[in-house]
Order: structure tokens, then sequence, then C-alpha cells
């Protein structure tokens, strides 16, 4: 009686195991987008304090598409914490005339804003971008800094 019971308990596990209304079906990955924006975390810039001497918080940004894009702008905006609000310190767009080919990266590498003193500051970065792909314009929303660093940088 037990071997029959422990026999039609193991069928029926191995049933429910091959239904694929139990969930073991293959679960197909979203495809992925053809184009993305990509921000970097708020920072000190070194090769502004090289070349030219100077201290300034920096954000940059890029548009990779896997897909041939034109007339890219990007837009960046430098935001820091506030003990009420957060405020806009600095906003840049550079545009990119022409077409871009597959896997090449458009650039905003120009969004700085001098720090005043070395008083302790967080910020974080904003970009969102706009580009001729495919005969139409597609934008790209808003994309924030993965973390808000302090960084000794009053402005």
């Amino acid at each position: 009686m037990k071997l029959q019971k422990a026999l039609a308990l193991l069928i029926l596990i191995s049933q429910l195991n091959i239904n694929p209304a139990s969930g073991s079906e293959i679960i197909k990955k979203a495809p992925e987008a053809p184009c993305r924006l990509q921000i970097n975390i708020a920072h000190l810039s070194t090769n502004l304090k090289e070349r030219l001497g100077i201290r300034a918080v920096k954000v940059d940004a890029s548009s990779i598409c896997n897909v041939p894009q034109s007339d890219v702008s990007i837009t960046v905006e430098i935001w820091k914490t506030g003990k009420f609000q957060d405020y806009q310190v600095w906003k840049k767009t550079t545009f990119s005339p022409g077409a871009t080919q597959p896997g090449n990266r458009v650039n905003n590498f120009s969004t700085y804003k001098y720090c005043k003193n070395k008083v302790k500051t967080s910020y974080y970065g904003v970009a969102y971008s706009k580009a001729f792909i495919a005969g139409k314009w597609q934008y790209a929303r808003h994309v924030l800094s993965v973390a808000i660093i302090p960084l000794k940088c009053g402005t």
C-alpha cells in the first residue's frame, strides 16, 4: 500500500513538472532597446584640474545606438541637493550634426560648474536627448545618475 502511494505521488509530481502551466517553461528575454542614454555620477574633474588648473564638478553622458542616428542633441543638467528642495546649478546641450554609425557614441563631456569653495555639497546629474532615427525624431526621457555623491565643491 505504501509503495502504491509513493508511486502515485511520484507520477503526480513528474506530471506537474512537465505541465507548461507549472511555470517550468522558458521565459523569453525582452528585446534590448536600439538606443540608450547613459549618465555618469557627478565628480570632480581631474582633466579640467590638470589641463586648466580649475576645480569643477562635472557630469558626462553618452548616447549609444545599435542603429544609425543623426542630429543628436544631449542635454546634461547638474543638480545639488538642498535642505528643502534640489537646485539646478548648470545645464549644457551638445549637438552632433550628421550621422553616427551603429556602435559609435555621441558624448556630452562638456557639462561642468566651477567650484567656488571646498564646502561639501552633494550633486547628481540628469540627462535627456533627441535624435533622428529611422526617419523620425526619437526622444530619450530623463535619466538620473545612479548615486548622489558629496564632493568638496561649493557652487
